[in-house]
């Protein structure tokens, strides 16, 4: 009985070796392949976080600079570096952050526009992301610094329905109040500084939402007695 079976065996086997040997070459060949794609991976998200760090040290000393001139050239070192990041990478691992940084360095730049479009696309994909709230606001001022204003409101409504007890949530407050005003829309902005003084009645925001009150009130005193 086992001689038989060791025949057949050895017989499946002749007809099959070639076969076999040529699975196992495949096999080989596509494991290769696949080590040299984690490898050569590995190798270039450690160039991309290289370069990201780098950027981000450029970003964090103009933020402290006190001379002009140096400050725009560190962000645009800055830029440079995060767009090659986003450019030469797109498969890092830091690709969310460097986008995120991109936006705020483009916004300090004064690059309103290409700001809110990089602002923009980093809200689409991560919104349940630690930065969302703070890219969102910084998209909003974007949209408030272009004239934007009705998209600057809807920006700010939309991050503090979101998250109403975040640090920021006074900030949104505060840019709605400012945007209506500007529109000239007194009442509605008066109504806002007025809801910023209540719900977040010890922030910052608070305080100057107090000033903010006192004179629009002032100014429509005046304006009913001329009138």
């Amino acid at each position: 009985m086992d001689e038989h079976l060791r025949e057949r065996w050895l017989l499946v086997w002749e007809k099959n070796k070639k076969r076999f040997f040529l699975y196992t070459l495949l096999v080989l060949a596509v494991a290769g392949i696949l080590t040299g794609l984690s490898i050569f991976r590995n190798e270039m998200d450690k160039k991309a976080w290289a370069k990201f760090n780098l950027a981000t040290t450029y970003f964090q000393q103009a933020q402290s600079s006190e001379d002009d001139k140096g400050r725009l050239a560190k962000y645009q070192k800055a830029k440079s570096l995060y767009e090659e990041v986003l450019s030469r990478y797109p498969w890092t691992k830091v690709r969310k952050e460097a986008l995120f940084y991109l936006g705020n360095c483009l916004y300090c730049l004064g690059e309103y526009k290409q700001a809110g479009q990089i602002l923009q696309k980093f809200c689409r994909r991560y919104e349940d992301d630690y930065f969302f709230p703070w890219a969102e606001i910084k998209l909003a001022f974007a949209y408030e610094q272009q004239g934007q204003y009705e998209e600057a409101i809807k920006t700010y409504e939309e991050l503090l329905k979101k998250y109403p007890d975040n640090v920021l949530a006074p900030q949104a407050l505060l840019g709605m109040a400012r945007c209506l005003e500007l529109q000239g829309k007194w009442n509605e902005a008066l109504s806002k500084y007025e809801e910023l003084v209540s719900r977040y009645p010890l922030s910052s925001e608070a305080a100057l939402g107090e000033v903010q009150i006192q004179r629009l009130k002032g100014e429509r005193k005046v304006i009913m007695s001329e009138g």
